[in-house]
């Protein structure tokens, strides 16, 4: 069996594909556009035209309403959040989690399409500018909005999980020094490994299989015709 050094690249590389496992094995949940759509259109679609229209009685002399608006895809959304996150760790400690509530989690409703949305102002000591307005619904009192931020606390959540078992495989392979070593430890690891770094891992072992299989045969062959007593016999007249 060949040696596979546990380089730091092949560790980083094995920790990912884990993480890709554990991803696929728990799917995050997908923010619903049409749950977004009904959001805007409680809120926000309704009032755009009423919007313009008093604009344009009021200042239509002045500015072009339309100008007020712009369209996006997406709502910016202040909301409380129980947020799950992970601690910092070094490579050789223990990663932990903790959920913490965040009043205004920045939290971003997809749309179906594109819809209008009024523009705010945003200001600095060197310019200004028109930006999309964060908006701050009642999550509690929105079914909508509310499903979608416990997508986001659900996810939140998963992601640590995954983030905290990486972290747990980073630690395990740190104590080999070798992937030979990791994988007669862990057989399952051989799931995460590239297949070229297997073959190199099974090249000798694969040899010494085929050298055995060679020596059955070879062996039959010798019992079944009795050839060794043929060498010896010769060997033996040779010899007087």
């Amino acid at each position: 069996m060949s040696t596979v050094r546990m380089s730091d690249y092949l560790r980083r590389d094995i920790v990912n594909k884990f993480e890709d496992s554990h991803q696929k094995s728990n799917p995050k949940m997908e923010l619903d556009a049409t749950r977004g759509d009904a959001i805007y259109n409680r809120y926000i679609g309704p009032k755009v035209e009423a919007a313009k229209e008093a604009m344009r009685e009021h200042l239509g002399d002045i500015i072009d309403p339309d100008a007020m608006f712009s369209k996006t895809s997406n709502l910016t959304c202040l909301v409380p959040i129980n947020y799950t996150s992970t601690s910092s760790a070094y490579e050789d400690e223990d990663m932990t989690s903790e959920t913490e509530l965040e009043e205004d989690y920045r939290i971003s409703i997809p749309l179906s399409t594109e819809r209008a949305v009024p523009m705010g102002v945003s200001t600095s000591s060197y310019s200004s500018s028109m930006e999309h307005l964060q908006y701050t619904f009642n999550r509690y009192e929105d079914a909508d909005l509310n499903y979608l931020c416990e997508c986001v606390e659900y996810n939140s959540k998963v992601k640590a999980q995954r983030d905290i078992a990486g972290h747990k495989v980073n630690m395990l392979l740190l104590k080999f020094t070798t992937l030979n070593q990791a994988m007669k430890a862990w057989p399952a690891l051989s799931k995460l490994v590239e297949p070229e770094k297997l073959a190199k891992v099974h090249e000798k072992q694969q040899r010494k299989r085929k050298q055995e299989q060679q020596k059955e045969m070879a062996d039959q062959v010798v019992v079944d015709n009795d050839l060794n007593k043929t060498i010896l016999t010769a060997s033996l007249i040779g010899d007087e």
